[in-house]
């Protein structure tokens, strides 16, 4: 399997400001029902890969600006996890103290928030179940995207990407199994080859210490 996952573009109505409960709740709504900020780059070419993306306005509209064209399946499985506010208020709040606080209770599987870490995890093996013998582009929102890698990870995946610590709109992540011929080292790199120069001085030096005990 070889799989590039791309988070969504950056929506046009981000929800970002002051909101008190009902506020903050309709402003996530119409960020995932929004299209994205203008694209220009270079478009993804799909050739012979699966594309699937998330439903929703701005995973559909990430699709279509960066991606020529193609006929993607949307499934739910790449949906954005649900938010809701973590309680009724009219008091006005940060839009992120309102995402803290909703992935404290997801993590809690407190029932105010729809999905429970849990059942978010659940939805990542399914995914994996169903992509995993294939080639193909997905696109996901960014909630999603962070526990999804996290699960690869955690499976023995290989991931590698094209930024650095906050996920950011259009990253993109390149998916591959992990090749148990390379020794390993720091860098948590995409190999496309038996490993390189590094994993297999790795691997020669553990073969050899192996034979010596």
């Amino acid at each position: 399997m070889s799989m590039t996952i791309i988070c969504t573009g950056q929506s046009v109505r981000p929800a970002a400001g002051d909101y008190d409960s009902r506020g903050f709740e309709e402003a996530v709504t119409a960020e995932l029902e929004s299209e994205i900020q203008p694209w220009s780059g270079r478009k993804y070419d799909p050739k012979d890969n699966t594309v699937w993306i998330g439903e929703g306005q701005l995973a559909l509209n990430t699709a279509a600006q960066i991606i020529r064209p193609c006929e993607p399946l949307i499934t739910p499985l790449l949906n954005e996890i649900p938010l809701r506010a973590f309680t009724d208020t009219d008091r006005l709040y940060p839009a992120e103290k309102w995402k803290r606080k909703a992935a404290v209770q997801r993590r809690r599987a407190d029932p105010r928030q729809p999905e429970s870490r849990d059942m978010v995890i659940r939805r990542a093996e399914a995914l994996i179940r169903t992509v995993r013998d294939q080639n193909g582009i997905l696109i996901t929102y960014p909630l999603f995207l962070a526990e999804l890698l996290e699960f690869l990870r955690a499976q023995g995946f290989v991931v590698q990407r094209t930024g650095l610590l906050k996920i950011q709109p259009l990253e993109r992540f390149l998916i591959s199994h992990k090749n148990e011929h390379c020794g390993g080292c720091q860098h948590n790199c995409f190999l496309n080859n038996p490993g390189c120069g590094v994993g297999r001085d790795k691997a020669a030096r553990k073969q050899k210490g192996n034979h010596e005990t």
